[in-house]
């Protein structure tokens, strides 16, 4: 398997730049995800990486060469797109050599890798099946299984489960990851969803208008945004933001004052970010009050929006809760879940 290597890399539709000078590297063997809303370019970098979009500037290199003007057939790699791409009047196993009988590969060879990639992906009992008859997680292994057969450097896969329903897309990820693992591959996953991201990645790479906002593993990420925008992007609910004022390490803001025990923040104007779980219901030493607005009970967990003040808040509590609408619920937070960013630009603070 081999390193990917972006360079400044670069990508323009006219005058418009879409890409903006990316810099990223994935080691030989790791799982990073490329996370980002709709729009972001994080497709595009896709096929950039592929050869499928012409490079306007920087460089593309995968395990030491540099490929940034060789055709796509002769990168080695191998894309799992968003739609499985089938062909409706071949067999399972078909679908699979496909690839490898157009190269003229030996029978025996195709034959050979069919039945590894069936095994490896459990699809040994479907070989004869025509994609008709499969449902959305088989065809999609398939599609899957049409890489494998290539034997590439680099696996490359394009929102790929996007199509599948919510228990399907649950346990293809596990699939996925586990295919990773078993072939001890070099790959890089593009994704909106960030709960894909989270569970799926050894790094993240998370993208907003072309630009990389931060790259990190998937905790630190969580743990430390470097922006707002990460913030809010990475977790489940979004994390709470709160206009602020920092004074002798305490930080006020309109419904209340928390302490800033441990932080080395500039003192002015700021952003206090915190995210709902770290929100606890405590009537003894509440830094504010939130008056509850709506509940969304998950069983294993309670979801509850309002506001504080005049600030949206949503906090986000374990186990079934006995909170109603127009309740009072007092909150604090400790001081090592708090997060303070420049009310200018966004960028972390300390």
């Amino acid at each position: 398997m081999a390193q990917i290597e972006l360079i400044d890399l670069r990508k323009s539709f006219g005058s418009l730049e879409v890409i903006h000078g990316v810099n990223l590297t994935v080691a030989d063997g790791s799982f990073a995800v490329v996370v980002g809303p709709s729009g972001c370019g994080k497709s595009t970098l896709l096929r950039m990486v592929a050869g499928l979009e012409e490079v306007s500037g920087g460089a593309i290199r995968i395990a030491g060469r540099d490929v940034t003007g060789v055709e796509p057939k002769d990168r080695n790699l191998a894309m799992v797109f968003q739609n499985y791409a089938l062909y409706p009047h071949l067999s399972v196993a078909r679908n699979i050599a496909f690839g490898l009988e157009l190269r003229g590969t030996p029978r025996a060879e195709i034959a050979r890798r069919v039945g590894r990639a069936a095994e490896i992906l459990h699809l040994d009992g479907l070989l004869d099946r025509k994609p008709r008859q499969l449902s959305g997680g088989q065809r999609q292994r398939v599609a899957m299984g049409r890489a494998i057969v290539r034997e590439p450097d680099v696996f490359l896969f394009d929102e790929p489960l996007s199509n599948l329903d919510a228990k399907l897309r649950v346990t293809m990820r596990l699939e996925i990851r586990r295919l990773h693992e078993e072939l001890g591959a070099t790959s890089l996953y593009v994704t909106h969803d960030q709960v894909e991201a989270m569970t799926m990645g050894d790094v993240l790479v998370v993208m907003n208008d072309g630009h990389v906002e931060q790259i990190g593993p998937p905790l630190e990420v969580y743990e430390r945004p470097a922006t707002t925008f990460v913030a809010s992007f990475i977790g489940s609910p979004p994390m709470n933001f709160m206009n602020a004022d920092v004074r002798e390490r305490r930080v006020s803001f309109g419904a209340g004052v928390l302490t800033l025990n441990g932080h080395a923040a500039p003192e002015g104007p700021a952003i206090l970010g915190v995210r709902p779980e770290h929100l606890e219901v405590d009537p003894d030493t509440f830094a504010f009050e939130l008056s509850v607005r709506m509940v969304e009970p998950q069983g294993a967990e309670t979801i509850v929006h309002g506001m504080a003040g005049d600030t949206p808040v949503t906090v986000r509590l374990a186990g079934a809760q006995r909170v109603r609408p127009r309740d009072t619920l007092p909150l604090a937070a400790r001081p090592e879940h708090l997060h303070l960013f420049d009310a200018g630009h966004g960028r972390r603070l300390g």
